[in-house]
């Protein structure tokens, strides 16, 4: 009986094995398109709205008077935020490739944007995923059911004296369980509870989170459909859940925690303070995302006459209105601590794993709550995660077509090797990598790149000539107030808001060395030279790509001229495909071979 068991046993290894193999071999078909464009629009909510507008937004909304913020907010959105996302809507699904492909056709003179894209979404998603590796270790903790929860309790052995059951105490413990048992920093100068080494529960979440990745990939990006439809609406549910208990808390809601002035409109603060223009400007960019290259990775699997102007309007709008429910939920459970929690927090990730915790810890249910507070935050940033390391992914792939033979092979070494880059921020000191890539990985190189990709298809490819893609093979309806629109902006608007960005990004930046509020260690310099990447690699690859040129013309430089002109490439996938011998090209239409705009 015994000998018949290990048999069966070692028959299910060994076929499990097998077909394990199988899959790792199995090559993923052509990149085709979604089913459907609703699929698309979900993947963009899905890339466009994360954590960002659950720490970031009501942060700012705190900083900048509440509903005189959103003013800036709305024009920004308007002038900078939704031209550049249907300008690379617009990229993306004309020519069905990532950024690096697609600017080295678009421009190769200029190909060094799309490589910059690609380096700076490399930084996120590995630092963005410590993020998820801290909310399962608090998933992990939290499914002990205990009351209080593990954040909640002060009857840890180093806990301060000031702590209690109190919620200033909860803050405290909160406070301290995040620091010392999640990112294991040492406790003064003695107790250090191990934190010379790495904390292997730590590096298990982040191996779950990676994992989880990787499961959700394997199949290509349409296979994510099921996942995305979960994490984009549940957290949805959960914060209205959670604000209704709050609210229900407060016998006179929202108004009693706000300040006196955030219903009002203060004209006087946005003609006199400039930073409320330059947060609201920067935190559209980020929040959508646009610059990253993932729009435009997401947009290459849309059909080619998917409509991106309905698509532009409608995730535009649900961010923009997610960011002020998420602000308004915040806003509702800052009764339990103060009004002031949030410039205390500030623009960090202590509003979600220091602040809340202490809050969802006061809620009861045996830890009910606090268990829907961090899955909502995973499924936040969970659903973007997936979209970014798609971005990436699809961008090897276009490169080098022949690691599609192996793709879920490939897949599972590229997801392994950023879980071991990510393993350095699981030690104590890892919190100021995590910080040094959270400040600086989209700095001052995000905002030159939103501003050269539109300088490159306004002015260097030509308006018009854009302008008539979207309309003739885009099939987008374009009436005369959205033509002056779109030129209105990609060639005045846009890059000159852009520009000025840059401008006090970079002076911002100058008067936090000279005035020495940064130290200059090697964590600073190597955020600094993370910051600046871009301005470093566009004109490396520029003169690369000259003399690559010079050289293949016999030196003549008369022969170099078109780098700054588009390939015959740049060109929809059906018509790149048509010019491909080993490819069978009998399904396609008859006389569409002809690119637009070469």
């Amino acid at each position: 009986m015994m000998k018949v068991f290990v048999h069966n046993v070692k028959h299910t290894i060994h076929d499990s094995l097998s077909l394990f193999r199988k899959k790792l071999k199995a090559p993923l078909p052509e990149r085709g398109t979604f089913k459907n464009w609703w699929s698309s629009v979900l993947a963009l909510i899905s890339y466009s709205v994360g954590l960002g507008d659950f720490w970031r937004f009501p942060y700012l909304c705190s900083k900048h008077r509440g509903v005189t913020f959103l003013v800036p907010y709305f024009i920004a959105m308007i002038c900078i935020g939704a031209p550049l996302y249907f300008l690379e809507l617009a990229l993306g699904q004309y020519v069905s490739l990532a950024p690096t492909q697609l600017f080295s056709y678009l421009c190769p003179a200029l190909s060094g944007v799309g490589y910059g894209m690609i380096l700076i979404l490399f930084a996120v998603v590995i630092y963005y995923n410590i993020v998820m590796a801290w909310t399962l270790f608090y998933l992990g903790a939290g499914l002990s059911f205990k009351k209080p929860e593990p954040w909640g309790t002060c009857e840890y052995q180093y806990m301060p004296q000031n702590c209690s059951a109190e919620p200033g105490g909860r803050l405290v413990a909160s406070r301290y369980y995040f620091e010392h048992i999640v990112l294991n920093q040492p406790i003064g100068d003695e107790v250090e509870l191990g934190a010379n080494g790495i904390q292997s529960k730590m590096v298990l979440a982040l191996g779950v989170a990676w994992l989880l990745v990787f499961v959700c990939l394997a199949g290509g990006i349409k296979s994510t459909k099921n996942v995305l439809i979960f994490t984009v609406f549940c957290p949805y549910v959960i914060m209205a859940c959670i604000w209704a208990w709050t609210a229900d808390q407060s016998e006179d809601r929202m108004t009693y925690t706000l300040p006196d002035t955030f219903l009002q409109l203060d004209m006087n603060y946005l003609l006199t303070e400039i930073s409320v223009w330059n947060d609201a400007s920067t935190q559209v960019i980020y929040s959508l995302g646009v610059a990253y290259g993932g729009i435009t990775t997401i947009a290459s699997y849309n059909k080619i006459d998917q409509n991106i102007l309905r698509d532009t309007i409608i995730v535009c709008l649900f961010e923009a209105l997610t960011s002020i429910g998420c602000a308004y939920v915040v806003f509702s459970i800052s009764y339990y601590m103060s009004k002031e929690f949030l410039m205390v927090s500030g623009n960090t990730p202590e509003l979600v794993f220091v602040t809340f915790p202490a809050v969802v810890s006061r809620m009861g249910s045996g830890g009910i709550w606090s268990l829907l507070f961090f899955f909502m935050i995973f499924a936040l940033g969970f659903d973007s995660q997936l979209m970014m390391v798609e971005a990436l992914t699809t961008a090897l792939f276009d490169e080098f077509h022949i690691l599609r033979r192996r793709y879920v092979a490939v897949m599972a070494a590229f997801c392994f090797v950023l879980f071991l880059l990510g393993i350095p921020m699981t030690l104590p000191e890892g919190k100021k990598i995590f910080d040094m890539l959270n400040v600086y990985s989209s700095s001052h190189s995000l905002l030159l790149l939103g501003f050269l990709e539109v300088v490159i298809v306004a002015y260097v490819y030509g308006f018009k000539k854009f302008l008539g893609i979207i309309k003739d093979e885009l099939r987008v309806w374009v009436p005369s107030p959205l033509y002056y629109f779109w030129a209105v902006t990609w060639l005045l608007l846009t890059p000159l808001s852009l520009l000025i960005l840059l401008g006090f990004s970079i002076y911002d930046e100058y008067q936090k060395v000279w005035k020495e509020e940064e130290s200059f260690d090697k964590l600073f310099l190597t955020g600094i030279a993370l910051s600046f990447s871009v301005f470093f690699i566009v004109p490396l690859r520029a003169v690369f790509v000259f003399l690559r040129r010079w050289i293949k013309g016999g030196f003549r430089c008369k022969d170099t001229s078109d780098i700054w002109k588009a390939t015959s490439n740049f060109c929809p996938e059906y018509v790149r495909n048509g010019r491909d011998p080993d490819i069978v090209n009998a399904h396609l239409p008859e006389g569409e071979f002809t690119c637009v705009g070469v």
